[in-house]
């Protein structure tokens, strides 16, 4: 490898979020899931989709994790619905459209900009006393 091709591979990663580089992974995922129009492309998208949850899934569930308790939990029931509904979708004829839908869902929550001392604010009162509380019902 050049030294020019070299410098290149271990500067790209670092100009975007994981933030951002999560909504460019669904948005490339729901990519696929929209042009599968046939079977081949159908078990391709399936399986990126299934990879995609199944490291997100992994990542929330690790104890270093700083997301609030509640939305990792929510992370994890919307993963293992899609995971499923993948998983069904394989070698059956079902709409791959409610598997875009939660990944749009996904985007729409990631690409939020947000004000980090607001949210801190936010996020405290709204998990003081609220060990029941959705995390969709305090974001929304």
């Amino acid at each position: 490898m050049t030294y020019a091709a070299s410098q290149y591979q271990k500067q790209s990663g670092s100009y975007l979020s994981s933030r951002e580089m999560e909504v460019m992974a669904f948005r490339h995922v729901n990519s696929l899931l929209t042009q599968a129009k046939d079977h081949e492309k159908k078990v391709a998208a399936l399986a990126a989709n299934l990879k995609l949850w199944s490291i997100l899934s992994l990542s929330v569930e690790r104890v270093d994790c700083p997301l609030p308790s509640v939305l990792r939990d929510d992370i994890l029931k919307v993963g293992s619905w899609s995971m499923r509904y993948s998983n069904a979708a394989f070698n059956a004829p079902k709409d791959l459209q409610p598997l875009v839908d939660v990944n749009n869902d996904m985007i729409e929550g990631l690409s939020t900009n947000t004000n980090p001392s607001v949210v801190t604010t936010a996020a405290s009162h709204a998990y003081a006393g609220t060990t029941g509380t959705s995390s969709l019902e305090l974001v929304g």
